[in-house]
């Protein structure tokens, strides 16, 4: 659900997900039935688990890249619209979207959407899909999910994000520092890095 979770506004959320083309097929029928199965409505309600969106801006803009791919190609396989009736007139809600045959020429595979829309693209081989996650001027946070030890370090340690998440969906613990690569940020907060921040460093070369 990190790609829907709080309407997809949070920053380490899934933006874009690449599947391995063998299990494509099946990986987007589970993710559609996961996405279909999400109840939307009051976020103070207990058995609701989206609530609506922070502004009318955002789902605009999540409603003009969801229409920005389906001109350039992609399917639209559930969501992708306003959800109807009077529960939805008070708040900025969205349906949560899956689209499938996603490219890196729509804007949801180049940019944040912060909105609750999962595309996915399929691939070939890791060494494809080391390159498309890449190919992003971000690098915040990645996630994997493999069952063997082997791709998981190869596959960690080649991806360029601050934070990386192998079979779990959350890269963020107190213990450990948080932050990005490239335009995602510099510096990092949490664990003893982030008190670094606060600290003067001092050089001292003593002759005697």
């Amino acid at each position: 659900q990190r790609a829907f979770s709080n309407m997809g506004q949070i920053c380490i959320s899934v933006n874009r997900i690449y599947v391995a083309d063998e299990v494509a097929e099946a990986f987007t029928d589970e993710l559609v039935t996961a996405a279909q199965r999400l109840k939307i409505g009051n976020g103070l309600d207990s058995d609701v688990d989206l609530g609506p969106m922070f502004s009318r801006e955002q789902r605009d803009k999540t409603q003009e890249h969801v229409a920005d791919a389906l001109e350039r190609g992609a399917e639209l396989l559930c969501g992708g619209r306003e959800p109807e009736g009077e529960a939805y007139e008070r708040g900025y809600f969205f349906l949560p979207t899956v689209l499938c045959r996603a490219d890196h020429k729509m804007k949801v595979m180049r940019e944040e959407t912060f909105g609750p829309v999962a595309p996915v693209m399929k691939f070939r081989s890791l060494e494809e899909a080391l390159s498309l996650a890449n190919d992003s001027p971000y690098g915040l946070a990645a996630y994997l999910f493999t069952g063997e030890l082997k791709t998981a370090l190869r596959m960690a340690e080649g991806l360029e994000a601050g934070g990386i998440g192998v079979n779990v969906n959350n890269v963020v613990d107190l213990q450990a520092p948080f932050g990005g690569w490239k335009e995602s940020g510099l510096g990092r907060e949490l664990g003893r890095w982030g008190l670094e921040a606060y600290m003067e460093t001092k050089h001292i070369r003593l002759g005697m």
